[in-house]
């Protein structure tokens, strides 16, 4: 498989609908299932600046993983990350963009300005019952739960890519690789925080975890009410600025750019983040062994989401492979620990990631998780 590519960045506010099917798995079938699965609210997308996406894009040419640093959060313009030393600041309009420098904001501000405009407005606007709805899980606005879903898609980063991946291919893959895209991922997750937390309190790996992944069709979310087609059609220049740059990075390996919508129970509001997905090496649809590591990625990325143990891959570590490790407090920063330095030093009885042990015993391929995750990059 070629390298995937992912970045992050924490822009405008959208209101729309969705009544359309939602396909799924179930016994290895696919199942369309006709269900309101979103209601009126506020959608908070995300974009890719070309600056930060050249810096994520340089490691691909080394790395079968993307390199990320231990700091959860990075500046939206060139991806430096925080330091304890250095605080990002956010945008005074906006309040979600973050910089590391007042330079990174001016040469941020043309991409911006347009997203920063629209989300100041739509904030002063949210209704009063959408912040009602967030308070009993401890957030006093909905721009703070925005921002703490935006760290957890940023927390799980190679795992919300790579089982949307998955996901695509154990379907069969060639007709949802489309450009533009047919198809938008749909992640159906849960609220876990609770009243009285502060933010220092909430660790972004478990601020939130996953019950349902899905396809939706674009055309059909388009027809369902008119505000979802003006939110693609408002957010359309974006995805086709970064779906131009990473056909000129990538060639023919990209296949398309999809967009996932994070949607939480009981909350009105959702987040969107936009993934480039990559062609795989092999012929489509892909064959039986190679579905059963799609499928235990698949389960792999989930129970690391939903266990609090973040795969990644870091700047500073050995391993070329994505670990699983936890996000720490240190110096009023959330930064991510390996639980081990490489999967050969996993230990099925260790008490200190008891968690993991059953989701690693579920895997139904036959494979260690080394062996899964280099198969897996290898497709």
């Amino acid at each position: 498989m070629h390298t995937l590519l992912y970045a992050t960045m924490y822009p405008p506010h959208q209101r729309y609908v969705l009544l359309c099917p939602v396909i799924k798995i179930e016994d290895s079938k696919i199942v369309s299932k006709k269900s309101r699965c979103y209601s009126p609210g506020i959608l908070t997308t995300t974009l890719q600046s070309p600056s930060l996406l050249s810096r994520v894009a340089s490691t691909m040419d080394h790395h079968p993983g993307l390199r990320l640093p231990e700091m959860l959060r990075r500046c939206s313009w060139c991806g430096e990350a925080e330091k304890p030393s250095k605080k990002l600041k956010k945008c005074a309009a906006c309040e979600y963009a973050l910089y590391c420098s007042k330079d990174c904001q001016r040469s941020a501000w043309d991409d911006h300005k347009d997203s920063c405009r629209y989300m100041t407005k739509a904030t002063k606007n949210v209704p009063p019952a959408f912040e009602r709805e967030v308070r009993p899980y401890g957030f006093p606005n909905t721009t703070a739960f925005s921002r703490a879903m935006n760290d957890w898609i940023e927390a799980h980063l190679w795992a919300l890519q790579s089982s949307t991946q998955a996901f695509i291919l154990r379907l069969g893959g060639i007709r949802f690789l489309k450009n533009p895209p047919i198809f938008m991922m749909s992640f159906d997750s849960a609220c876990l925080t609770k009243p009285g937390q502060s933010a220092s309190e909430r660790n972004p790996a478990t601020t939130f975890a996953v019950r349902q992944q899905g396809l939706i069709k674009i055309d059909e979310w388009n027809a369902s009410h008119p505000t979802n087609a003006q939110f693609l059609e408002g957010t359309a220049t974006e995805r086709e600025l970064l779906s131009v740059y990473m056909e000129e990075r990538c060639g023919s390996a990209f296949a398309c750019l999809m967009v996932a919508v994070f949607k939480c129970r009981n909350i009105t509001m959702s987040n969107t983040m936009n993934f480039p997905i990559l062609h795989v090496r092999k012929r489509l649809p892909l064959d039986k062994d190679s579905i059963a590591i799609v499928e235990d990625v698949n389960t792999l990325c989930t129970g690391s989401i939903n266990t609090g143990f973040p795969l990644r891959c870091v700047e500073s570590q050995q391993s070329k492979l994505p670990l699983p490790g936890r996000f720490v407090r240190k110096a009023g920063k959330w930064v991510w620990e390996a639980l081990f330095a490489d999967w050969d030093d996993y230990s099925a009885t260790s008490q200190d990631y008891a968690a993991l042990h059953p989701i690693l015993a579920s895997l139904k391929s036959g494979l260690s998780p080394k062996e899964l995750l280099n198969a897996f990059l290898k497709l």
